[in-house]
């Protein structure tokens, strides 16, 4: 077999080039290198048994070996390729056979020549890091190279040290504004991503905006821009600088993939599908096979925008997640399974409560970790329920208002045991979105394990229990930030939830809804998905969905776990519906939210009962003086926000409703007044 017929196996080659850029930068010396490159080549060939004769291997080592010599920016030759002339026909052949060279390796076919930007980036691995530094910073490295280099740096992990490759480029001066700059700062703001640096990476792209010309470089900078402002919600931001890329490169296909981002993340499908199908004739007119992936893509978003956007997260993190995508269509032609809600036996006084929790957690399938974990703190709710005096557990001596358990019918509790055995992540812990122990879910392997459960029980589609499982998976899935991401994975699983829970509620209950605490882990399921059901349909802009699902959830679990009321507060206020937020703030009175007692104030003024509403903005003031303060402002400058917490009573806290509600309370001079009158008595909290 010639020479021409076999080559090496891509991988080995890759090994063989590396190894020998390597030896030229350590040896400097070409007859020191080919005679260890033709020793390499014969023990990779013999390796490989690639069926080589010894004749054709040496030929080959010689031609390989001279080509990647000559291609080598090397530091010896002051980091410049060094070619190596073709011998004559009848000089001796430089393999070393004594002979002529058209009567040895010439007779061989000549291999294509190795190109010096191929080279680069195994030049820049083998290089000590102070050299390579200076080398990148110097300017002497090809973009493409630079671009590859740290391709494979991040592909390996070592995100940050290709940052120092692609750094320089966009430094005190632009290496340059057309492509492939443009995509080397893209892959540069990946990278920034990879390494938490996001402000390295704006300011970077506030450098190109500003100082760059109209260019490729330029619209880059502005599409990132466009994206980052959206995510701040700086929307008239982010359409103005996807408005300069678009002057930038007008047919750039990437700007049209901007638009219909922009657009998704407004919540506007049908405005999506117009700007992809205009995309998509543009495209179609270019004919060019690069493009087609887009087209593609453009044609799934004038179909099913939120799928089209969900399938793209998903492909991007290598199919996690397809297979319950692909299952999601069919539950919702499922009938709903008749759930009951069944009264929750009184506490025996004489048992031991904390076994009785235990044995509910492990009736859920909890592991025996999470139990222990659990229990202290579902006790203590379950003892500050018993001694509670809000207005919801009626009089001391009246009789306790009946509490309601959710209740699977028996096919699937036993479905429920077997689920629990194969799907390893745990239950989220108390009001949290997602588990904070337990397997991760997405691992291939263990996605493999509770998918082919579902596929061959379908049927579990009918559990609460699971769809609540299911969509604690998805806050656990990487592409979980994505709105439409959550729309699609998540939205089907908690709606059916809900669906299931509202039903059964009906049914127990035609003339009010029946009370289930949220203490009773077997009702978290349920109250999980009604709770995230509420939480989406707000994310997406459906203010009359969240409102509904709100209700339900406050007048089920009227302790209010979720701090539900702060929203539904707030929502009556902007609907005009006065009425029942004073209804709403009787039912909290001592609450130490903002929200309720301010928006009680804010009703009564606006129904004109001032009396009450001096009196309620009293309580107010004296309850979170902080917030008056807050209020009274007109410019107020916010303090830092822990993410996960705010104490009540905190600036944190007054600052937050004075972003949230102070266009109401500005609409209503007279209300404000009134808080302005009103100040806090001496015994106030003091925030």
């Amino acid at each position: 077999m010639s020479i021409q017929e076999e080559s090496l196996p891509h991988d080995l080659l890759s090994d063989l080039v590396e190894a020998a850029v390597g030896r030229i930068i350590r040896a400097g010396a070409l007859d020191d290198f080919l005679p260890w490159f033709s020793d390499e080549v014969h023990w990779l060939c013999r390796s490989a048994r690639l069926p080589l004769e010894a004749s054709e291997t040496k030929a080959l080592a010689m031609q390989l070996g001279r080509s990647i010599w000559g291609a080598t920016p090397a530091p010896h030759n002051d980091f410049r390729p060094q070619p190596l002339p073709k011998p004559g026909r009848n000089a001796p052949c430089y393999c070393g056979s004594g002979l002529k060279y058209k009567n040895c390796c010439a007779r061989f076919p000549a291999l294509p020549a190795m190109r010096s930007a191929d080279i680069w980036p195994a030049v820049l691995d083998a290089l000590p890091q102070r050299d390579c530094r200076q080398v990148v910073a110097a300017g002497r490295v090809p973009t493409g190279s630079l671009i590859v280099a740290a391709e494979e740096l991040r592909a390996s992990g070592d995100s940050r040290k290709a940052i120092g490759f692609l750094e320089p480029m966009f430094g005190d001066k632009l290496a340059g504004t057309a492509h492939p700059h443009d995509y080397a700062l893209s892959l540069l703001c990946d990278l920034y991503d990879d390494a938490g640096w996001p402000r390295k990476k704006t300011k970077v792209l506030e450098r190109v905006v500003t100082e760059a010309p109209r260019s490729e470089l330029r619209s880059e900078a502005l599409q990132r821009m466009a994206v980052i402002r959206m995510d701040r919600d700086d929307r008239d931001g982010a359409w103005d600088a996807f408005r300069q890329a678009q002057r930038d490169t007008p047919g750039n296909p990437a700007v049209g993939l901007l638009e219909v981002h922009l657009l998704m993340s407004e919540h506007r499908p049908e405005r999506a599908r117009e700007s992809a199908r205009v995309w998509r004739k543009r495209l179609m007119k270019l004919n060019a096979e690069d493009v087609k992936g887009v087209i593609d893509f453009m044609t799934t978003i004038a179909k099913d925008p939120y799928r089209a956007m969900a399938q793209t997260c998903i492909d991007a993190v290598g199919g996690t997640g397809q297979r319950l995508l692909d299952a999601l269509p069919d539950i919702g032609e499922r009938p709903l399974p008749q759930y009951e809600i069944t009264t929750a036996p009184a506490p025996d006084p004489g048992g031991n409560p904390e076994a009785n929790i235990a044995t509910q957690l492990r009736g859920m399938g909890m592991k025996e970790d999470d139990i222990r974990k659990w229990t202290p703190e579902l006790l203590e709710q379950t003892r500050n329920m018993a001694h509670s005096d809000d207005p919801h557990d009626g009089a001391p001596d009246a009789a306790p208002d009946p509490r309601f358990t959710l209740q699977a019918p028996e096919r699937l509790r036993v479905l429920e045991a077997d689920w629990h055995a194969i799907y390893s992540p745990a239950k989220p812990f108390s009001i949290d979105h997602a588990p904070r122990g337990g397997a991760y879910p997405w691992n291939p392997d263990e996605e493999d394990v509770w998918m082919d459960f579902l596929d061959r029980h379908p049927e579990a589609f009918d559990s609460v229990d699971v769809l609540d499982d299911l969509a604690s998976a998805v806050e656990l899935h990487p592409m979980s930030d994505s709105m439409s991401f959550r729309k699609v994975m998540q939205a089907p699983l908690v709606e059916r939830g809900v669906r299931i829970l509202r039903q059964a509620a009906g049914e127990a209950s035609p003339s009010g809804d029946p009370c289930m605490e949220w203490a009773d882990v077997r009702n978290r399921p349920g109250l999980r998905c009604l709770a995230r059901a509420q939480s989406l349909a707000l994310e997406q802009g459906d203010v009359e969905r969240a409102r509904a699902h709100a209700e339900l959830l406050l007048a089920l679990n009227p302790g209010d776990n979720h701090g539900i009321r702060t929203f539904l507060m707030n929502t009556h206020l902007r609907a005009g519906d006065d009425e029942a937020a004073v209804l709403l703030a009787l039912s909290y009175e001592d609450d130490m939210f903002a929200e309720l007692p301010y928006g009680r104030v804010l009703a009564l003024v606006r129904m004109g009962r001032m009396d009450e509403a001096s009196e309620a903005a009293r309580l107010a003031v004296d309850r979170l003086p902080e917030v008056r303060r807050y209020l009274m402002r007109e410019r107020a400058r916010q303090p830092r926000i822990d993410p996960h917490y705010v104490a009540l009573g905190s600036k944190e806290q007054a600052w937050l409703y004075r972003d949230e509600m102070r266009d109401l309370w500005v609409g209503e001079p007279e209300a404000m007044s009134l808080i302005r009158r009103t100040r806090p008595s001496p015994g106030a909290r003091d925030g």
